[in-house]
């Protein structure tokens, strides 16, 4: 039977599916090219090992399993499944890995590197993320906090399309430095000041008011936020992004 064991370079095979592992430690493994079915890992600690090209996709984390300097490149990490606060990724990287469908939200990222990956669409909880990197395009993914909780991130060499931010500081936070992308501090004031101003303004239409004081309303507990005017133009036309960012009394050769 195909298990994963501690020291072994596995190349181009088929692992035995419904693994059980329980209080296992596994470490120095490379596993390349291979589909590793089902395993289930119950209180378990997994330790520099690799998975190149591999199927992880019905993998399952429970009891506070530990995986920390662990390597997951061009992997199929779709459907993993992650119990509520029972796995913790230290020190780990994935590059080019497909991650949608993972119940990211379950698990707690340390000193973690993401590069290339896909996990359009989910929800990352802001506690769970600690001093992690992102690179590439995010698409539709919403960090989420429950107040002021601090989000530390590094997104210097991302492309934020759709992403938001909710109940969290972006103060520790590294922007992205491609073009079309703005950093706002004080963003609450602005948006307290701003929607004054849009009570005021004869020149607006009910349906344009309408619009910009929804999409303002949504940013009135934040204190910074991170823009991608480009998405947001293609989303709402560049004349709305042109009065957003005024009403903001942000520099609009930025926008």
């Amino acid at each position: 039977m195909r298990r994963l064991e501690s020291g072994q370079l596995v190349d181009n095979k088929i692992f035995s599916d419904i693994v059980s592992y329980e209080n296992e430690t596994i470490s120095e493994t490379t596993v390349i090219n291979s589909n590793v079915r089902s395993p289930i890992f119950w209180s378990c600690h997994l330790h520099h090992l690799v998975f190149d090209t591999c199927d992880l996709t019905n993998a399952r984390f429970f009891a506070r399993s530990k995986i920390d300097h662990c390597t997951f490149i061009r992997s199929d990490l779709r459907s993993v499944g992650i119990a509520r606060n029972e796995a913790i990724f230290t020190n780990c990287e994935f590059s080019s890995c497909d991650m949608r469908g993972m119940t990211l939200e379950n698990a707690v990222f340390i000193d973690c590197t993401f590069y290339q990956c896909r996990f359009n669409d989910r929800v990352l909880q802001v506690a769970n993320i600690v001093n992690c990197s992102f690179s590439g395009k995010l698409v539709d993914i919403t960090f989420e906090g429950d107040g002021k909780q601090k989000l530390i991130a590094n997104f210097e060499n991302c492309t934020l399309d759709g992403v938001r931010f909710t109940g969290c500081d972006l103060s520790q936070c590294i922007p992205p430095t491609s073009k079309n992308h703005l950093y706002i501090e004080n963003v609450s004031a602005r948006v307290k000041y701003a929607l004054t101003k849009i009570d005021d303004d004869p020149h607006l239409s009910d349906e344009d008011r309408k619009v910009l004081v929804r999409s303002l309303r949504k940013l009135e507990h934040m204190k910074q936020y991170m823009f991608n005017t480009a998405h947001m133009k293609k989303i709402h036309g560049a004349v709305f992004v042109e009065r957003f960012f005024s009403y903001l009394e942000c520099n609009k050769d930025n926008a």
